[in-house]
């Protein structure tokens, strides 16, 4: 690839498109889909979990995202996933679900992260997707982290900063880019940025110890692209969030860092940038601000709309040619490196080494955090099971497809026991007719899931307590729940509402697997 070359050859639309990194709308490309791609000239993609339903659809879609990419610019596109796993997942066909982050860190096997890049890479690159938006380079040190939680590694910068960059080697290596995320850092917030504008207000010193000092390993580790956060940062720039902040992203991560290489936008469709600056005015801003890659989640109106802002703002002189030739010059760098035409590799439906690493490492992933009247295990006594079912705690959330209730899956084994399952967050009368369920019993086994943000939950645990049950309290998500349940006579953490997960969790309290998991984060 002549860089030089094809940049003298680029029309102005084409440069544009480069800049686009867009979601199609099925499985298949449609002709819709089609005409509005090679209409706008997009130049990249980001696939969704509706857009990856089986391993051969996908290699199909992915082929054909590339043939409408060529025919636009005839470059090569960039197709990507969050592929972070645990319940942070997009492939499920033709992929192995590995554990979450926190999980991975809970195992002790801190030096398979390396490993598990290439294996990560491996599969996509099959499937033909070069480029995954992981490993999430977040220190989650905020207990009530609505987003974040078990997608960091840890909340220490250090565990954080050694898996992520040997995570990101990994995958490099194999022939797909990382993509480190969120930077400067969403760890330390109480809100979504999804939903809202969050700001956090410590300052440089802080920031520099925890939040930063991921990325800057990362950068030194070779990363070659860094997301961007809709944060606001007040003692970096205080107008704006990160995403459109020229301080924040060329005179700090560029000027200061050192890092030369893509600086992707997290989706412009979030209401972080929606309702606060429209996504619109937020792409120009975007790119202004130093961003290449512009992340567009929405559909075909709105990608239209963000495409005609960008060349009306290039046409006017508010985005300059010199910058947007720097952006352009930048992705074709990188495409060029990862050999975008170079064949991906057939893919298949199992990796059976990967799935065993993956087994091993949710296996020792399972923290028994107390148990503090020796109830466990729990095999051959009689005793109540409950649990709400599986649902999408936030939009980054994805593995609850066709995954049964834990307390239906538990009482499998425990057939003898009665199970009862509840809603995410049980309102008063649900309550008492729960504890009224449960008179007959003196052992309840309670699956708790993101209990911190449903207080329901924890109001039923509450209530237990009250009328002298013994709860085995077990966390299928974040492991901050025991903070609002102290009092549980037994706390497991599990780190995912996963098939994997809560198999290996039921195994613990059936007595057939000894828990050797640690804490990841400091409770």
């Amino acid at each position: 690839m002549d860089i030089n070359k094809i940049m003298s050859q680029l029309t102005i639309e084409q440069k544009i498109g480069q800049l686009f990194l867009v979601a199609s709308s099925g499985t298949s490309l449609s002709e819709g889909d089609r005409a509005h791609f090679l209409k706008y000239k997009i130049g990249n993609f980001i696939c969704f979990s509706y857009n990856l339903t089986d391993y051969n659809s996908i290699r199909r879609l992915t082929d054909s995202l590339q043939d409408v990419a060529m025919e636009s610019s005839g470059i090569p596109a960039f197709i990507s996933a969050d592929q972070e796993n645990g319940m942070a997942t997009r492939v499920y066909s033709g992929a192995t679900h590995f554990p979450s982050n926190m999980a991975i860190t809970a195992s002790g096997m801190i030096d398979s992260t390396y490993q598990l890049g290439e294996m990560v890479g491996k599969e996509l690159r099959a499937l033909g997707i070069n480029l995954n938006h992981a490993p999430v380079m977040d220190v989650n040190n905020n207990p009530d982290n609505p987003i974040i939680g078990i997608r960091s590694y840890s909340d220490d910068p250090g565990i954080v900063s050694k898996m992520g960059v040997s995570y990101i080697q990994g995958l490099q290596k194999s022939g797909v880019m990382a993509n480190a995320k969120h930077f400067p850092g969403h760890g330390d917030t109480s809100m979504d940025s999804h939903t809202h504008l969050p700001c956090i207000d410590h300052d440089m010193n802080r920031l520099r110890a925890i939040e930063l000092a991921p990325f800057k390993a990362a950068v030194a580790g070779g990363v070659d692209s860094i997301m961007t956060v809709h944060i606001k940062f007040n003692a970096m720039e205080s107008e704006v969030p990160a995403t459109l902040s020229h301080k924040i992203l060329t005179q700090f991560l560029r000027g200061q860092i050192g890092f030369d290489g893509l600086i992707v936008s997290d989706c412009m469709t979030m209401n972080a940038i929606k309702e606060y600056f429209t996504t619109e005015k937020g792409c120009v801003m975007a790119i202004n601000a130093g961003v290449d890659l512009l992340c567009i989640c929405g559909l075909m109106e709105i990608q239209a709309r963000c495409y005609d802002a960008v060349l009306a703002a290039v046409k006017s002189g508010e985005i300059s040619m010199e910058r947007l030739d720097e952006a352009v010059e930048r992705i074709l760098k990188c495409k060029k490196k990862y050999n975008l035409h170079q064949p991906a590799g057939q893919p298949q439906e199992k990796y059976p080494a990967h799935e065993a690493i993956a087994q091993e490492i949710s296996e020792k992933s399972i923290t028994l955090v107390k148990d503090d009247k020796n109830l466990l295990p729990l095999s051959g006594k009689k005793f109540l099971i409950i649990s709400p079912p599986p649902v999408s705690t936030s939009i980054a959330d994805d593995a609850m497809k066709n995954l049964e209730p834990f307390c239906k899956i538990a009482h499998k084994t425990f057939s003898d026991c009665k199970y009862v399952e509840i809603g995410i967050n049980p309102d008063e009368n649900e309550i008492d007719e729960v504890v009224k369920q449960a008179e007959e019993y003196e052992v309840i086994l309670y699956g708790a899931y993101n209990a911190s943000a449903n207080r329901g939950q924890v109001q039923l645990f509450n209530a237990l307590k009250s009328a002298g049950k013994q709860v085995v309290l077990v966390s299928l998500h974040i492991p901050y729940d025991i903070l609002k349940m102290p009092d549980a006579d037994c706390y497991i953490a599990a780190y995912e509402y996963t098939a994997r997960a809560v198999g290996n969790v039921i195994k613990v309290i059936d007595g057939k697997l000894v828990p050797v998991g640690k804490l990841p984060v400091k409770i």
